[in-house]
C-alpha cells in the first residue's frame, strides 16, 4: 500500500509554511499544495525551491481573499468588492464553470512560475470541488496540465478517471479537528488505511504555533498538534511495520 501525505495551505502564513517544511524534513509529509494569493505565498515558494524532495501542487482557492486572475471576468465567483465568497455562500451559488477554470488556470500558471517546476497535483481550499462546476473545472485543469487531482469520494474518483484524470485510489480526511490529530488516532487510522491497499492520499494541516493566526482562523490550535504527530518516531515506525510505502503524486 502506498501513502501520499499531503499538507494543505502552503503559503497561508509563515508559521504554517515552516511547519509543513519541518513535517516533510523530520516527518512523513511527502507533498504539499501552494496557495498562490496568500500572505506568505512568495516565502513558501522560496522554501519549496530549496526543498526539491517535497512534491508540490496547487491549492486552488476560490473562498479566501481575492483572485489571482482578473476579478472582472469572474462575476459568479466574487462579490461587489472583487473578493471571493465564503465557502457556505459559494457552495449554494450558481457558478460558471468556465469562470472557475479561468481562475484555476491563472493560479496554476502563477504556481509554476513561482516554484520553477510544474505542479504535480491539484486540490481545493475548503474542499469546494464537491460543487459540480468546480469539480468540472479542477478536472479540466488536470486534463490540460497532466496534474493529478484530489478526490473526496469513490464516485468523484470514478467521474474524474472517466475524463482521463489521474487520481489516488482513496482519500482520507479523518486526520483533522481536535481529538483526531494525536499520535494514537493517527496510528489507528494508518492501520485501517493499510488494510484497504492501493494508493491513498492522507490530508493534513501541520503548522508551527502562531498566536496571530488564532485570531483569524478556526483551525489554528490543531496545527502544532498535527506537526508534533507527523514527526513523532512512533508514526514512522508504524508505517514501516504496516508495510506502507510513503509516496508522492509523481508516483501515480
Amino acid at each position: 500500500m502506498k501513502l501520499i501525505v499531503n499538507a494543505d495551505d502552503f503559503g497561508y502564513t509563515e508559521r504554517v509554511s515552516a511547519g509543513i517544511i519541518r513535517a516533510h524534513r523530520d516527518g512523513i509529509v511527502t507533498a504539499t499544495t501552494l496557495m498562490t494569493h496568500a500572505p506568505y505565498t512568495d516565502g513558501a515558494a522560496k522554501l519549496a525551491r530549496a526543498t526539491p524532495s517535497l512534491d508540490l501542487g496547487v491549492h486552488l482557492v476560490v473562498t479566501f481573499d481575492g483572485p489571482t486572475g482578473d476579478a472582472k471576468r469572474l462575476r459568479t465567483l466574487v462579490d461587489a468588492h472583487g473578493k471571493f465568497f465564503r465557502p457556505e455562500e459559494l457552495m449554494s451559488r450558481e457558478i460558471d464553470r468556465e469562470e472557475a477554470l479561468l481562475e484555476y488556470r491563472a493560479q496554476f500558471r502563477k504556481a509554476r512560475a513561482l516554484l520553477g517546476r510544474a505542479p504535480t497535483h491539484l486540490d481545493t481550499h475548503h474542499w469546494v470541488h464537491d460543487h459540480p462546476a468546480l469539480e468540472w473545472a479542477i478536472g479540466e485543469l488536470a486534463r490540460e496540465t497532466g496534474a493529478a487531482a484530489r478526490i473526496h469520494s469513490d464516485e468523484q474518483r470514478d467521474r474524474l478517471r472517466a475524463r482521463g484524470v489521474r487520481t489516488p485510489d482513496h482519500f482520507a480526511r479523518e486526520f483533522q479537528h481536535e481529538g483526531k490529530v494525536g499520535v494514537g488516532a493517527l496510528l489507528v487510522l494508518l492501520e485501517r488505511l493499510a488494510a484497504q491497499g492501493g494508493v491513498t492520499e492522507l490530508m493534513c494541516h501541520p503548522g508551527e504555533a502562531d498566536e496571530g493566526m488564532a485570531k483569524k482562523s478556526g483551525y489554528a490550535r490543531e496545527r502544532p498538534t498535527e506537526l508534533a504527530t507527523l514527526i513523532d518516531p512512533r508514526v514512522r515506525s508504524a508505517i514501516a511495520d504496516l508495510g506502507i510505502t510513503l509516496a508522492t503524486f509523481a508516483d501515480l
